[in-house]
């Protein structure tokens, strides 16, 4: 799916954070089977990089094996990192996580070194990903990168001000506010700069249904069967 059409979607778009945090181990390629049958239209994943330069989904440079062991991944090889596991899951390489969600979902790639944008950005390009796949980091110089270079980028962010005219400003197409900061008249500015709104992260499906009043495009869940579910509730057809 086309983060244009994903993000088109009415009451709003379901984005799987990491996957599907919630009912499947983040950053895998089981959360993302998970939140693609869920019904979520776009899957968000972390990128890390290892010390050969693969780059690789985790929310954090360091991992607890299930073996108990700490490890470092921007400090191991791939061909190393690839023999642990995580909840019985290895770390998947952002080309599978890539690979694996064509013609299937969208993507959120969130870029958590600003170091890491440029491999990020040639990766997406290399593999024809542009049409699906989005660059958003909290590091404006990591989403102004891709931005420049003519991908769906964003801005994540969880306090104000600024983030909106900055993310218009380094031309930007997403902004992705802390889910308390997405309100009606934040929403309202960004759509007048021609923005798309993701809010984060939301597992209830009251604040769902507000944000959706507000006129959010997309939110963001560790459950996205009940983003699916509330989604589908609005548009009438449960």
């Amino acid at each position: 799916m086309r983060i244009a059409e994903a993000l088109s979607k009415k009451p709003f778009a379901v984005v799987g954070h990491r996957g599907s945090k919630g009912t499947a181990p983040e950053n895998t390629l089981r959360g993302l089977d998970h939140a693609i049958k869920a019904g979520a239209d776009i899957a968000e994943f972390d990128v890390q990089a290892t010390k050969d330069g693969l780059l690789v989904a985790s929310h954090d440079p360091e991992i607890v094996t299930d073996t108990g062991e700490r490890v470092d991944i921007r400090s191991v090889t791939y061909e190393e990192l690839k023999e642990f596991r995580v909840s019985g899951e290895r770390i998947p390489t952002i080309e599978e996580i890539i690979e694996a969600a064509r013609d299937r979902i969208a993507l959120f790639l969130e870029v958590k070194n600003p170091e890491d944008a440029e491999a990020v950005i040639n990766l997406v390009e290399g593999l024809g990903a542009r049409d699906y796949v989005a660059v958003i980091s909290f590091h404006r110089e990591a989403a102004a990168a891709a931005a420049e270079k003519g991908l769906w980028a964003g801005i994540v962010y969880f306090r104000p001000p600024g983030a909106i005219i900055d993310a218009k400003r380094l031309g930007c197409r997403l902004v992705l506010p802390r889910y308390p900061l997405a309100t009606k008249k934040a929403i309202a500015f960004a759509h007048r700069l021609g923005l798309k709104v993701v809010a984060w992260t939301v597992n209830d499906a009251g604040v769902m249904k507000e944000l959706a009043a507000r006129g959010v495009d997309a939110i963001a869940t560790d459950y996205p069967e009940l983003g699916a579910r509330v989604r589908d509730e609005l548009s009438g057809k449960r």
